[in-house]
């Protein structure tokens, strides 16, 4: 916040200076995801005052008896808006909890929050308790490794490919998911079993893996791609 002007500063990840709308992110026209919306969340879950700190404490059921739990999901405050680009954030898992049953990725606004990220429709996510991908669907199929407590995962979305992808403490583990169809996507993290904890990072500080390095290859890319275009 700037007391002096008593308006909001954006926060603008790095990556995000290489993006075609970073004057328009620069002026809070376009507004980016910053948080977790405790409004946009399943009863199952709490999260902290500043919405970056997320924790699953289930209900009664699941404190009697641990193999019945129901899934909680969140929505970030805001939708990804296409023209950045690029998008990416992490999560820091700090406790994996009984199961060990935590996702992320992207899914649209009216997509139920009592489901893992991906198994609905326009809904992409890739889980911790095996590693596997899910895009608009319950079953799943091979992507990455599994992970747990202490480990960083990442996720981000290329609108200039309509691609997504994964990181776990640092590495690129590849593309997920192509041809990835919808203009309006919030980040999204879900859960489902007691103390399950993670924190977000949507930029407030720096990232494990190297987005601005990435960003900076994707642009090279294209700019390669248009040059061709224009010699041949």
């Amino acid at each position: 916040m700037d007391e002096k002007n008593n308006k909001c500063i954006p926060i603008i990840p790095s990556y995000l200076k290489f993006s075609p709308a970073y004057n328009y992110i620069n002026s809070n026209k376009i507004k980016l995801p910053t948080k977790l919306n405790a409004n946009d969340s399943s009863d199952m879950l709490k999260v902290s005052e500043d919405g970056l700190k997320l924790v699953y404490v289930g209900d009664i059921i699941a404190h009697l008896d641990l193999r019945f739990t129901f899934v909680g999901s969140i929505r970030a405050n805001y939708h990804v808006p296409p023209e950045v680009g690029l998008f990416y954030y992490e999560i820091n898992v700090i406790d994996k909890g009984t199961r060990g049953i935590i996702g992320l990725g992207f899914c649209e606004p009216n997509i139920r929050l009592g489901g893992m990220p991906g198994w609905d429709y326009r809904s992409y996510g890739y889980h911790g308790d095996d590693g596997q991908k899910f895009a608009s669907s319950g079953k799943g199929s091979s992507y990455g490794p599994t992970f747990t407590t202490g480990d960083t995962i990442g996720v981000g979305i290329n609108f200039y490919n309509n691609t997504m992808f994964f990181t776990k403490n640092g590495i690129h583990l590849g593309t997920a998911f192509t041809d990835v169809d919808s203009n309006v996507l919030y980040p999204v993290i879900g859960m489902r079993s007691l103390r399950e904890c993670v924190v977000v990072n949507f930029g407030q500080k720096s990232f494990m893996f190297d987005i601005d390095q990435y960003a900076q290859k994707v642009i090279n890319e294209i700019s390669d791609n248009e040059q061709k275009k224009t010699s041949t």
